[in-house]
């Protein structure tokens, strides 16, 4: 029986259908769309997670598929505490959104709970598989991928993880994501354009500064700029005040800096802004440049960022989604819920495949792309995800495009 939840749902879908439809060029056009809420990826970042106190088990999503219908199986840290279970939980409701606003979903979508653990997330792997599932949808955790992904390989089943770690992607795990490295090489592309070459660069000492600081070196030598100053720091309030006073003083130095590339989220930002300005360095003396830690409404209230540049999704798209989880659920979606929107609603179109062969590496390595609820995307040979992001500039009153994202990726 729908729960009055799900009835809500209905309504809402109702008022808002997103057509789902298989086009003639191979493309899967999903909702254009976007998440909202903010969400400090640094933190996720680390993909760790505690166990829950429940084991496992199969949670079906409400549906009324057809006989035969192919069975998606969606694998979510659902019992696990604190932030990571909330935001599972909100994926799995985009996840539910994204089957009603389909219509007619063709697939029977099935959520089980990994605990937010490794063995959690292979013993619901092998459920699934054994349950005859064709697809994978999630996990979230690398540690959880890099669990499931020899049961799914062993069964020939595809995965479509949430995970940001590249390092998992690839033997049959592809990655619906948020990369940093993407974001990194579109800001610094889009700076060299403008002029800025000589970057310095304030980094945390972290998994996620080790990874966004190897991308700027490649996107530094890719597009034609040079790294003069460098500065490592701990995420803390006392671990980044004397980085930031030493990185003033470079500033402020003989040596010509044009931007300064600082991947962190508001609290410390503003800790480091205000370090700096005493040292003399005032918005709009260097330009800055940041990753999606800077998408979410606090950039705005932070003065070292105004004016800075980053990679990500347009505003539209982004209110756009925001909107429509608000109507259906009443609360404002995590920043990555509407990738289980997106997982959800390729998985819909893939079901439908016109050559009677659903999930296979050819359709989900379709060079000309995908639009979903983050717009443009494709996936690459290696399972890694490739975006077309727009450039955004942090402003008062909210980020601002200043480069569209593209409409279609180069050669497809």
């Amino acid at each position: 029986m729908l729960t009055a939840a799900w009835g809500r749902i209905a309504a809402s879908a109702a008022r808002a259908r997103v057509a789902i439809r298989w086009m003639a060029a191979g493309l899967v056009a999903l909702s254009l769309a976007g998440c909202g809420g903010g969400m400090d990826f640094g933190e996720l970042f680390s993909d760790t997670g505690q166990p829950g106190t429940q084991n496992g088990q199969a949670e079906p999503v409400p549906q009324t598929p057809g006989a035969g219908a192919p069975r998606v199986a969606l694998l979510l840290p659902l019992s696990a505490p604190g932030k990571l279970g909330q935001i599972a939980r909100a994926m799995k409701k985009s996840a539910e959104l994204a089957m009603v606003d389909a219509g007619n979903p063709g697939i029977t979508l099935v959520a089980k709970d990994t605990r937010g653990t490794a063995g959690g997330a292979r013993l619901a792997a092998e459920a699934a598989v054994g349950e005859g599932a064709k697809l994978i949808l999630g996990p979230l955790l690398a540690p959880s991928v890099k669990a499931v992904k020899p049961v799914a390989a062993g069964a020939g089943v595809p995965v479509i993880a949430f995970s940001s770690q590249s390092s998992v992607a690839g033997d049959g795990v592809y990655l619906m994501s948020f990369l940093p490295e993407e974001e990194v090489d579109n800001v610094v592309r889009y700076a060299v354009k403008a002029g800025k070459r000589n970057l310095a660069a304030l980094i945390p000492q972290s998994d996620y500064g080790t990874i966004v600081g190897r991308a700027l070196r490649e996107s530094a030598k890719r597009h034609g700029a040079s790294i003069v100053a460098e500065e490592r720091y701990v995420r803390t309030v006392t671990g980044i005040t004397a980085p930031a006073s030493r990185m003033a003083r470079k500033l402020g130095g003989a040596s010509k800096i044009d931007a300064l590339f600082f991947p962190e989220g508001p609290k410390l930002m503003r800790t480091a802004g205000d370090i700096m300005s005493r040292g003399g360095v005032t918005p709009g003396k260097v330009q800055l440049l940041g990753t999606g830690l800077w998408d979410t409404a606090a950039i705005r209230t932070t003065p070292l960022a105004i004016g800075g540049w980053y990679a990500g999704v347009e505003p539209r798209l982004v209110r756009y989604f925001a909107d429509h989880y608000m109507k259906t659920y009443g609360t404002t979606p995590p920043r990555i819920a509407s990738l289980a929107y997106d997982a959800t609603s390729l998985a819909i179109a893939l079901g439908r495949s016109p050559d009677g062969v659903p999930f296979s590496r050819v359709q989900i390595l379709n060079p000309e792309g995908y639009q979903g609820m983050n717009g443009l995307f494709r996936f690459r040979q290696d399972g890694r995800i490739q975006r077309g992001l727009a450039i955004l500039q942090v402003t008062p009153t909210g980020p601002q495009v200043v480069e569209q994202a593209p409409a279609r990726f180069p050669g497809s």
